[in-house]
């Protein structure tokens, strides 16, 4: 058997692109809007740093990619393109190593902390932001399977997209650049790089689309942006109250 490394290089390249313009976006809106918050030992940046419209056009662009396959048939071409190639050159290729690969960044967020290194929010804050934004994305994701209807590569099921643990393991990625990525940039780029193998192994196993993983990836970094935009308003409105009282 032999790995498909055309194939998949381009998708890892795709995802590692949109990636490294995220994360650039991202290095902008941090050394721009970071401040010092009174009572915090780390920088907690503004709320605005976390939705901002600069910093929304990666994960956007990544779920209308997905959406527009759905009614386009140049890009439904190009998805069975790939993944014929893919399933020519690695015939009866199988692995379960994705279905672990998609807990590795969030893993190692919390691993980081564990080793000494400090990431912007305590545990138990992160722990809360981690599960708004995996219910956030769990109801997004059950729901597009279920209204698109799509048919998986290999044909056994019709909820192919999006890719789910492409979801998760971007979640994770996306917490990796929050907590990490302001100390240095490479903590970042760890966590986008487990993502981004999850979704090729989820393409390589024959059981998503390009475009499911595509969108699967702007999902779980726009649902984690969103749940840090949501949480950072409250406890600055928490922390401001706290204030009044000293």
């Amino acid at each position: 058997m032999k790995i498909p490394t055309a194939a998949i290089s381009r998708v890892l390249a795709t995802l590692l692109f949109f990636s490294s313009l995220h994360l650039s976006a991202q290095q902008e809106d941090s050394v721009k809007k970071v401040v010092q918050q009174p009572l915090r030992i780390r920088p907690l940046p503004s709320n605005k740093n976390y939705l901002s419209a600069k910093s929304l056009i990666v994960p956007g662009t990544l779920i209308s990619y997905g959406f527009s396959t759905l009614k386009s048939g140049a890009l439904q071409k190009l998805n069975r393109n790939i993944c014929e190639e893919v399933t020519e050159d690695a015939s009866g290729f199988k692995t379960r190593v994705d279905d672990y690969l998609k807990y590795a960044p969030v893993a190692s967020v919390y691993l980081l902390n564990a080793v000494g290194v400090k990431g912007r929010h305590r545990i138990l804050d992160r722990t809360i932001i981690l599960a708004m934004s995996s219910v956030l994305s769990a109801q997004l994701v059950t729901a597009l399977k279920h209204g698109t209807h799509q048919l998986r590569p290999d044909g056994s099921t019709y909820n192919s997209f999006p890719s789910g643990h492409t979801t998760t393991a971007f979640i994770g990625a996306e917490m990796m650049n929050q907590e990490f990525g302001w100390r240095s940039p490479w903590y970042s780029v760890a966590g986008y790089t487990m993502a981004s193998g999850t979704a090729a192994l989820r393409i390589m196993n024959n059981r998503h689309w390009l475009s499911d993983v595509l969108a699967g990836a702007g999902i779980g970094m726009l649902s984690t942006k969103f749940s840090y935009w949501v949480y950072s308003k409250w406890e600055n409105r928490r922390h401001t109250k706290q204030l009044m009282y000293y």
